[in-house]
């Protein structure tokens, strides 16, 4: 990438002081991170995607995850965990630039942009590991579609709370590296085994793992909780507005509703995820 140019603070002259060496919106590096933020064939080219925020920064740090670059803005400073992650990029030696904060602000499309982002290099598991070791009960979460990255990275979220052994996206399902998955995973992405997968290879796998494929829908199935969650499941969620497939729920082991007061007629991916994970977490605390 080259060292960072010499540039002019965004603001203005500074007075007397020295101008000093910083990252500003046309450097080739931001102009990297922000193609990278919207470019998944790109994230997949180079092996890397972004998290924003100190928050995230400590998550993956804390995670072991490998950092290409940070970068931070003055505002970092301000915060009261500011000096601890700065700290710790100290420590793990991760390469570190300080940006303006209109800089840092231009890569983000959070409502609040954050004074921090990280540069990590993408670690996809495999199908294997997360379909988990032969003799374990898992309990995968499978994400058919699902296009929305915030409603992705809160199934992502929801799948850890409730002790799920992984997630596989299938389908055209929103990148697992998209900004807004990684933002709305809250620190599950780091530790959350999760791949993508094709959904014929996945459908294989599981019959040869003994591992049975439920589907979830609005109505006319099994009543959520009067199905055994304690085996080894694969529980499929359909995009928002469509729910899954019928020709997918024909192939299903079982199929499970959860009743409802008309004329409330489905509920989001994430309340619907919400409500069955926990009663398999519930059921396998047995």
């Amino acid at each position: 990438m080259g060292p960072p140019k010499t540039e002019q603070a965004p603001d203005g002259p500074s007075n007397d002081r020295e101008a000093m060496p910083v990252l500003g919106r046309h450097h080739p590096t931001i102009r990297r991170i922000r193609a990278l933020r919207r470019d998944a064939a790109l994230r997949r080219a180079e092996g890397l995607y972004v998290a924003e925020g100190p928050r995230l920064a400590a998550e993956a740090l804390a995670s072991g995850a490998r950092v290409e670059l940070a970068l931070t803005s003055p505002r970092l400073e301000q915060r009261a965990d500011g000096a601890a992650l700065l700290a710790a990029l100290r420590e793990r030696d991760v390469p570190h630039e300080q940006v303006a904060d209109n800089v840092i602000d231009g890569l983000q499309d959070a409502r609040s942009p954050q004074p921090a982002l990280l540069l990590l290099e993408r670690s996809e598991d495999s199908l294997e590991r997360c379909l988990g070791r032969p003799g374990e009960v898992p309990l995968i979460v499978v994400a058919h579609r699902i296009q929305d990255p915030g409603n992705l990275g809160a199934l992502l979220r929801t799948s850890e709370a409730a002790a799920a052994s992984s997630l596989v996206a299938v389908g055209e399902s929103a990148d697992l590296f998209h900004p807004r998955v990684v933002r709305a995973a809250m620190g599950s992405s780091f530790r959350l085994p999760a791949c993508s997968a094709d959904e014929g290879e996945l459908r294989r796998t599981l019959a040869g793992r003994g591992i049975a494929r439920i589907g979830t829908r609005g109505a006319d199935a099994t009543r959520y909780d009067a199905c055994d969650l304690t085996r080894p499941l694969a529980i499929h969620f359909g995009r928002e507005g469509d729910g899954l497939p019928e020709i997918l729920l024909t192939t299903m082991d079982d199929n499970l509703a959860i009743p409802m007061n008309a004329p409330v007629e489905s509920l989001s991916v994430g309340a619907a995820a919400a409500v069955i994970l926990f009663e398999a977490a519930r059921q396998r605390s047995r």
